[in-house]
């Protein structure tokens, strides 16, 4: 055989050999597909890591709250605070002081004292017909009168009450006289009252003199000390 058959030859022999090792690897079965997903490399993400910064500086951006949103709540927690301060700040405030009631005289039981006149030239002073001559605390005091305004079996009352209460109707009566002078001793008198148990601790007390003669009448304010 010559030199150029021969060379045909191994030609032949090797396409032959390469298209049978083709034909294997396109028609391998299951087993040959496993064998390739076996021998694979682990799967390699294909992001870049520009993208992954990206990514995760917007997912901590949208995690973050606004500056403003900041603020505000801020503010709304102050002010809850504060209202939740107020009332404890209003229930510690201070109670206004009432004023002071004026107390109402009680008189005691059974008909007021009669009291006795002592009849005298003194006068308390021009144009005034009565005045406290003398005052014991709590106890008693002593009142003049002057005769100018008296007229003779005139009833006379004399009345005790608080300073400030001017409802004399609410006055306690501390004695009644009759006022019969004989004209030796004079016109003018002092009398001793005793001060309602009621009135006792009261600064200030008013003693009136009324008669059963609207016309003639008198009052003098004196300091129970």
């Amino acid at each position: 055989m010559n030199r150029k058959h021969v060379v045909i030859a191994a030609a032949a022999i090797i396409l032959a050999v390469l298209a049978g090792a083709c034909t294997r690897s396109a028609s391998g079965g299951p087993a040959d597909l496993s064998v390739m997903e076996e021998e694979l490399p682990n799967p390699v993400s294909t992001q870049s890591e520009l993208m992954k910064e990206i990514i995760a500086s917007t997912q901590t951006a949208m995690a973050m709250p606004l500056d403003g949103e900041e603020a505000e709540d801020a503010e709304t927690a102050e002010v809850d605070e504060a209202d939740a301060e107020q009332p404890a700040a209003e229930a510690t405030k201070a109670p206004k002081e009432a004023a002071t009631p004026i107390p109402l005289p009680t008189s005691t039981q059974g008909p007021p004292p009669v009291v006795e006149l002592g009849y005298n030239t003194k006068s308390c002073g021009p144009n005034i017909y009565i005045c406290v001559q003398k005052v014991e605390k709590d106890q008693k005091i002593v009142l003049q009168a002057s005769q100018s305004w008296l007229l003779y079996n005139m009833d006379l009352t004399f009345k005790m009450g608080p300073d400030g209460l001017y409802d004399f109707s609410k006055y306690i009566v501390a004695g009644t006289a009759k006022y019969k002078p004989d004209g030796t001793k004079g016109y003018g008198f002092d009398v001793e009252l005793t001060i309602p148990d009621s009135l006792r601790g009261t600064e200030n007390i008013v003693v009136r003199l009324e008669t059963n003669n609207t016309n003639y009448w008198g009052s003098d304010v004196f300091s129970n000390k």
